[in-house]
């Protein structure tokens, strides 16, 4: 789930350690020198040396010293070199961007004044790509500095990079050094998988033989120790001899690379042949995985899908695979597993001398393709909506992977236009327009129209290419392409009348009331939007996501001055999403009514279906709903006499609105808006009405958030005081959420207490931790009850 309110936290994505930190103390303090001095820096080093831990070190140790945090693109999964702003655009929370925009501009404009890191993991495969992307961010943004990590250079001007070798190796003419980096790895591994393992007289030689037998490289560190379960360290360097003598001759020339690929090739012979087989057809996934796709994909007669879970378990046993934790605890989305990179090459390579590579990716398709079906059909089933949407969202590059393999397989293409149509709900709901679009061309343009010259041996597609074609003119409007949007749904509109397809010629006219709508024609759109919602009405509403119709419909009313007819539309509308359970639709139409009620001078009903409205979008992550949302709130507060709390507001939607690059919901919305804002800057004043708005714009989104729902704390200078004349550490939630944990509730008791997400208070609760420099609920329950006035 993109869950916003985590960015109350921390400033930045940094993944937590799994394993601990070891050694690597001079390549540590010469990297953060580095940096210090150069704006771009790339940490360069063979496969499995650690380049990525150790930028993840650093960038935790400097992450106080940059205003706008740390941030991580992990790029390992990415293969198409088009994706990559798109996908550092997402890994900063622009993933929502519905600009019709370059991307690259877009980031840049972004980055322009802001103080960040921003780390690009793992770019050797997209060298050229993440080269011109970083020197165009770098001059854009002229207090931004990059950390990337690379098997080559980016090797562009003002580039520092830091070569990382391998572990320091003890020297076996001295005493052994339990701190020499190779040997501190393999003992604090080694305790890892045998609780209790020290390092003895007995075993402390056969130790530093292994150390050098494997040149330091961590990787193969790590995967030799897994073998303690079973052997003794004298034994396991009694089989790296062998190994290494019978692979003496491998396919590179460097040495570096011979001693990981005899590590990893050791490791594989060691494996059983059912535990090598699924380490080959588990590297046809490009990112993380579940155990489901693991057995749609990889099981067969010769992998047994109930032999499936055992073997995958051995694989994570031996460090083949690893397992990830979610951001609020194991259980919280089911087990999920990955390759490191390296693994899953070598995993590739065994894969093709297997011959079974195609057939795999056809099954990896089809599994994805299947997961897009259902997430459309759940779409608006309230217990599932935002479920389907968060799995996708953490599928991400399989599907990027599985829309490939059938757009670019002859013979797959239209199972692709099938899959881009069922995807385009989550591209909306995500606002991942642009990345949408594209893939939606390239699949309609690999299915050509079978339509066209009359010919019906393909009309098979049809449906298909009109459900792409009303997704694709529907992202279009969004992004204010009213051209391409027109084009998209004339010929959608054909083929729903060829078809006799009435919900698809329901949709054909939800479109064009949003074109309408969009482009500034709020008279116009409102016939047309009606149109839409009788025709869906007459079919029992089978696509409940068209309930934003009722939104438009509303607005156009309401800006019309019909105020009592929108709520009225508003309220019909409601009663549909109860019957259908949607959510998503609600609150857009939440969010209207309260516009109507505000315009209508009724400013206080409107906030409380505000605060629901915004409460939703922030779970979604949708951000052009919150941006609105914010805008009417800060209507609101004008109308209510709290002019500085609207400006605030409206320099936290500004902000917004232009990291969108979207336009706003029609020129009369933006209209009503600037009329508003106006309104506030003539009571205030403008010295005091700049200051405001200044302090607003500086609010990252979730701080915005908490502010319009009343935490007022969480803006900018303002003061928080504990009574004593010290400033409390904690904002006003952060202190219910404490006084709840002092009460005994757990994590999902105070979710339902404040009607806010489990995934927030787990957020919230790493906060306070981390603020009051406690370790356990017990401190902060004990904290809590102390300030208590009872």
């Amino acid at each position: 789930m993109t869950n916003l309110a985590a960015d109350r936290q921390q400033r930045g994505n940094l993944p937590a350690d799994v394993t601990t930190f070891v050694g690597r103390r001079k390549e540590l303090a010469e990297a953060k020198r580095i940096l210090e001095n150069a704006r771009l820096v790339t940490l360069t080093g063979v496969g499995g040396v650690g380049k990525t831990r150790l930028a993840l070190r650093v960038a935790a140790d400097v992450q106080r010293t940059f205003a706008d945090g740390v941030w991580l693109a992990e790029l390992s999964a990415l293969r198409d070199a088009k994706l990559l702003p798109r996908t550092v655009a997402m890994a900063l929370e622009l993933s929502h961007s519905r600009s019709a925009d370059d991307p690259v501009d877009v980031l840049a404009d972004y980055l322009a004044d802001r103080h960040l890191l921003l780390i690009l993991d793992t770019c050797e495969h997209l060298v050229d790509a993440c080269a011109m992307l970083t020197e165009v961010l770098l001059r854009a943004a002229p207090r931004l500095k990059i950390l990337t990590t690379s098997r080559e250079p980016l090797a562009i001007i003002g580039e520092s990079t830091l070569l990382v070798p391998p572990l320091d190796i003890p020297n076996p003419e001295r005493p052994v050094d339990p701190d020499c980096d190779s040997v501190a790895l393999f003992t604090d591994r080694a305790r890892a998988t045998v609780p209790g393992f020290v390092m003895t007289p007995q075993n402390e030689r056969a130790i530093v033989r292994l150390c050098q037998r494997l040149d330091g490289i961590p990787l193969a560190i790590e995967l030799a120790t897994v073998r303690l379960h079973a052997m003794s360290v004298d034994q396991i360097v009694d089989r790296l001899d062998n190994r290494f003598q019978l692979l003496g001759t491998t396919r590179t020339s460097l040495e570096r690379h011979q001693t990981l690929r005899a590590a990893i090739e050791w490791s594989h012979d060691l494996c059983t042949p059912q535990e090598r087989l699924l380490w080959a057809r588990l590297s046809v996934f490009p990112g993380g995985f579940d155990l489901a796709a693991a057995e749609y994909v990889c099981a067969d007669d010769e992998l047994p899908a109930d032999a499936v879970l055992d073997t995958l378990s051995r694989l994570v046993g031996k460090s083949i695979l690893l397992r990830e934790q979610g951001t609020a605890g194991w259980d919280e989305v089911g087990s999920r597993y990955r390759m490191l990179d390296t693994i899953r090459e070598y995993g590739t390579e065994r894969l093709g001398e297997l011959g079974a590579g195609d057939e795999l990716r056809r099954r990896h398709r089809d599994f994805y393709l299947r997961l897009a079906d259902e997430a459309a059909g759940e779409a608006g089933r309230d217990h599932r909506q935002l479920a389907v949407f968060t799995q996708l969202r953490r599928e991400q590059a399989n599907l990027r992977v599985a829309l490939d393999f059938s757009l670019d397989t002859p013979g797959e293409e239209l199972r692709g236009l099938h899959m881009s149509g069922a995807l385009h709900l989550y591209w909306a709901f995500l606002g991942l327009y642009s990345e949408g679009r594209n893939w939606l061309a390239r699949a309609l343009a690999a299915v050509p129209d079978a339509g066209a010259n009359g010919r019906a041996d393909r009309d098979d597609d049809r449906p298909d290419r009109g459900q792409a074609l009303y997704a694709a003119a529907r992202l279009a409007a969004w992004q204010g392409d009213f051209a391409v949007a027109e084009t998209h749904i004339g010929e959608a509109g054909r083929i729903a009348d060829e078809l006799d397809d009435p919900l698809l010629r329901a949709k054909v006219v939800h479109v064009r009331g949003l074109i309408t709508f969009l482009s500034g024609d709020d008279q116009g759109a409102r016939p047309v939007l009606e149109e839409s919602l009788a025709a869906h009405t007459a079919l029992g509403w089978p696509d409940p996501i068209a309930l934003s119709a009722v939104a438009f419909a509303a607005a156009a009313w309401c800006l019309a001055g019909q105020f009592d007819r929108a709520v009225a539309v508003c309220e019909d509308g409601l009663s549909t999403c109860e019957a259908t359970g949607e959510r998503w639709c609600r609150a857009d139409i939440l969010m209207v009514r309260a516009l109507a009620r505000w315009m209508s001078d009724d400013p206080e009903p409107a906030l409380i279906d505000l605060r629901e409205a915004l409460r939703t979008k922030e779970t979604y992550g949708d951000l052009p709903g919150i941006a609105m949302s914010l805008d009417v709130m800060a209507g609101c507060a004008v109308s209510l006499g709290e002019a500085e709390r609207a400006a605030v507001l409206f320099g936290a939607t500004e902000v917004l609105w232009e990291s969108l690059g979207a336009p706003f919901a029609g020129p009369s919305y933006g209209a009503v808006r600037d009329l508003t804002m106006s309104s506030a800057e003539q009571t205030m004043g403008a010295e005091r009405f700049a200051t405001a708005h200044r302090r607003g714009a500086g609010l990252p989104v979730a701080a915005a958030i908490e502010y319009a729902l009343g935490d007022g704390a969480a803006a900018p200078a303002i003061t928080r005081s504990t009574g004593a004349g010290t400033p409390d550490p904690l904002t006003r939630r952060e202190q219910e959420v404490a006084g709840l944990v002092a009460q005994g509730l757990s994590n999902r008791e105070i979710a339902e207490r404040l009607v806010i997400a489990k995934r927030t208070v787990d957020s919230h609760l790493e906060h306070i931790l981390a603020k009051l420099g406690f370790t356990s609920r017990t401190q902060i329950a004990a904290w809590a009850a102390s300030r208590s006035p009872d």
